[in-house]
């Protein structure tokens, strides 16, 4: 999947920005503010940096999110309140978007889905996970991070007894016999739209395809905003400009 298609079209790389506003562990957590900027408001600078989306859209059920949003220039598409449960799969929200943009007349090859609670998401890596589909052709990239402690050490726990977590290896393995594993960091996910909007309805995580490729990043690069220590620890680095 080239940029330009063999008639020389461009292909439609659109950069989605799911942000409901229902968040449990850290209420409103899209609009606090991160050095005074909301915490939306990175992702949505990093995607309008981008060399590589043509359109940035945040999908939002909340007044305010998207009120914050339009103030920083995109499109929002107010997402219904069936897709925007504590339970409701996030696939229904990303087609949603897209449905809506084609019945508009935009075209759409390629779904750069964005996490609005990664304020550490740069434009340089969107256009890096973008370019490595374009080039592979692949269902989807994700970025991951390696995991700092070997997955073959974990445990867990009846009441407060120690049992072995199936499919590992206790402390057998040395960490430098482990094989290397690596874990979704939260921040960018590529997806080829055909395979998307093909896959409603179907079981676990279809529309990522069965051609998964990672775009590895350094362990610290990112940090995903979930709860209070995580957004503490964001409004450190942020105000010390240990990010931009």
């Amino acid at each position: 999947m080239p940029l330009y298609d063999k008639s020389g079209q461009r292909r439609s790389v659109v950069g989605l920005i799911p942000a409901r506003g229902g968040s449990k562990g850290l209420p409103r957590k899209n609009v606090l503010p991160i050095a005074g900027k909301p915490l939306i408001g990175y992702v949505i600078e990093a995607a309008q940096a981008s060399r590589l989306l043509d359109l940035v859209v945040v999908s939002t059920d909340d007044e305010e999110i998207a009120k914050v949003a339009r103030s920083f220039g995109v499109r929002v598409i107010d997402r219904p309140a069936e897709f925007a449960t504590d339970t409701a799969p996030i696939d229904l929200a990303l087609r949603h978007v897209v449905s809506v943009l084609e019945r508009e007349g935009h075209a759409v090859d390629v779904v750069v889905w964005l996490q609005a609670n990664v304020p550490t998401t740069s434009p340089e890596v969107i256009d890096q996970a973008v370019s490595l589909m374009l080039e592979e052709d692949c269902d989807s990239v994700q970025t991951v991070v390696p995991f700092q402690i070997p997955p073959q050490w974990a445990w867990r726990l009846d009441g407060n007894r120690l049992l072995p977590l199936e499919g590992c290896y206790k402390y057998t393995v040395r960490r430098q016999d482990a094989v290397e594993a690596y874990h979704l960091d939260g921040a960018i996910n590529v997806l080829k739209r055909t395979i998307l909007m093909n896959t409603e309805g179907q079981q676990g995580q279809a529309y990522f395809g069965t051609d998964r490729r990672a775009l590895v990043q350094s362990p610290h690069s990112n940090i995903e905003v979930d709860g209070q220590v995580d957004y503490d620890y964001a409004c450190y680095l942020f105000e010390r400009r240990q990010f931009k």
